[in-house]
């Protein structure tokens, strides 16, 4: 039985189809199920001079041919609407295990929110909800490092409200803390995480954030049994001797987490949503209108992304035994 990958279409403007196809034609891609509108994909062939034979596959998918792109068609009426069903039907093929994991293809959060859902806040949120999870959390993966942070897309003037609330601090790092052991086989994972204000708030003197909610929350998590040091300087933390010496790096912000991560893995590295039922991957970089037609667009990325989901896929089989 094969172990098939969902695509989501993302925004068919951007570079995430122009790569997908591109790697698929090498066969760098196998078993993949695109998800998106048969005729939308038909046109964008055609306006691109690109001679690719279409399979429309059903639900079943069991008339799956591998010289074919295998499509999962439906109904759509325009781009916009295209890429948010295609968020919808992945899930659904991945909740009834006829994907072991999708791939998500960068979209344009704006046009969703304008045109479709205006609460769309981003692919991590949009599969927690479909999930019915109370948590997830963003795992951003590269084969050097593995650099979370504790909240996603908030606006920095609701950060200290929400770091405030000790059981969030807990839940997503006790999260964290299993996707570690059951998605990334780290048997006991050893986790650093960063300070809210600069130096960790020196003692009270930049703001007690750190004295107030987060030391509190590290000291119950610790009695849980969580292998946990911190808070840090988030600006030191990134030090050799502490890359050899943890697996995962949690800083408090989005910002403070995506800076050091893209500037590490340049490109090359996976944004993964952790404690969810379903294995999501996505690139790391965006729609990137500009470098369409350049020759400055990196593949690996997406390929990354792919052998992950295998990699989770396999660590959940084997720990699910264990």
């Amino acid at each position: 039985m094969r172990n098939f990958i969902g695509v989501t279409i993302g925004d068919i403007q951007g570079i995430g189809i122009h790569i997908l196809l591109k790697n698929w034609k090498k066969n760098k891609l196998k078993n993949i199920i695109l998800f998106s509108n048969t005729n939308i994909i038909k046109k964008y062939l055609k306006k691109n001079n690109l001679k690719i034979k279409i399979n429309l596959i059903n639900f079943e998918v069991n008339n799956y041919k591998t010289e074919c792109l295998n499509i999962y068609s439906y109904s759509c009426n325009n781009l916009v609407e295209n890429t948010f069903k295609s968020l919808q039907v992945a899930y659904k093929f991945c909740i009834k295990k006829k994907c072991i994991g999708v791939i998500t293809l960068p979209l344009r959060k704006d046009l969703i929110k304008k045109n479709i859902d205006k609460k769309f806040i981003g692919h991590t949120e949009f599969f927690q909800k479909l999930d019915k999870k109370k948590y997830s959390n963003m795992i951003l993966y590269h084969e050097k490092i593995i650099i979370s942070p504790l909240t996603t897309h908030v606006p920095i003037n609701k950060l200290c409200k929400l770091i405030s609330n000790k059981k969030y601090i807990i839940n997503q790092l006790l999260n964290l803390n299993n996707s570690l052991k059951k998605d990334f086989n780290y048997k006991k994972p050893k986790i650093i995480l960063s300070g809210l204000n600069p130096h960790a708030g020196e003692n009270g003197e930049i703001g007690r954030e750190e004295i107030d909610y987060i030391i509190p929350a590290v000291k119950e998590l610790k009695n849980k049994g969580v292998n946990i040091k911190g808070p840090f300087s988030g600006d030191s933390i990134l030090i050799k001797k502490n890359l050899k010496q943890y697996d995962c790096f949690v800083f408090l912000f989005h910002d403070q987490a995506l800076i050091p991560f893209k500037f590490i893995s340049q490109f090359s590295g996976i944004n993964y949503t952790g404690n969810l039922d379903i294995i999501r991957t996505s690139p790391d970089h965006g729609t990137a209108y500009e470098l369409i037609g350049s020759n400055k667009i990196s593949d690996q990325s997406l390929l990354n992304c792919y052998k992950l989901i295998k990699k989770i896929y396999r660590n959940r089989n084997i720990n699910d035994k264990c």
